[in-house]
């Protein structure tokens, strides 16, 4: 089966979780390139409107692009995603649609074959893992993952854009953040 028959069956199988049918939004498995060397997973349904990486003003997914494109990572070089590819959180949905949503992530993966992948924030990266993240002590380092795929545990984009917005340019959760993108950036520079 080819690649884009897959991303449809993958569609498919997410737009078919009991638990999101009611979602007030269609299913969007994400934005931008699925070959991309990053792949950023987050739970924040502001980070795309649609698969061309269109984002809303002001929202965190206008904020991670940006500091993307200031260290000099550009758009054909990832992917952003969700845990649960609609407008719910994961903490909102049942422990049954959220194994579900885990394997599809898995075969998201799968699919896309990135060298990073990017965890925005703890819960994320404990889904990924399938453990507990001691986020202060994991946040910004490279670790290996399956199938020799690195992952990096940073702040959940929207967190890190308010506290950038309440605390101005300075704001150390700002600074970590955007310091984590260029430590993506310099691995992926690394693996050529």
């Amino acid at each position: 089966m080819e690649k884009q028959a897959l991303w449809e069956e993958l569609k498919f199988e997410v737009g078919s979780i009991e638990g999101l049918k009611d979602s007030k939004e269609k299913i969007i498995l994400g934005s931008g390139n699925k070959e991309a060397e990053v792949l950023f997973v987050g739970d924040d349904d502001n980070l795309y409107i649609s698969e061309e990486l269109k984002v809303s003003t002001g929202s965190s997914g206008e904020f991670l692009i940006k500091l993307c494109d200031i260290v000099d990572l550009n758009p054909d070089k990832y992917y952003i995603t969700t845990l649960s590819k609609s407008n719910y959180k994961y903490r909102e949905v049942s422990p049954e649609d959220g194994r579900d949503l885990k394997e599809y992530l898995d075969m998201q993966i799968a699919l896309i074959n990135p060298k990073v992948i990017v965890a925005l924030g703890q819960e994320v990266a404990e889904v990924i893992f399938q453990r507990e993240v001691k986020f202060l002590q994991e946040r910004g380092e490279i670790q290996l993952w399956k199938g020799n795929i690195k992952v990096l545990v940073t702040y959940d984009a929207n967190f890190a854009k308010q506290s950038r917005d309440d605390g101005g340019k300075k704001s150390k959760v700002a600074v970590d953040f955007w310091s984590d993108l260029k430590v993506v950036k310099k691995e992926i520079e690394n693996e050529r």
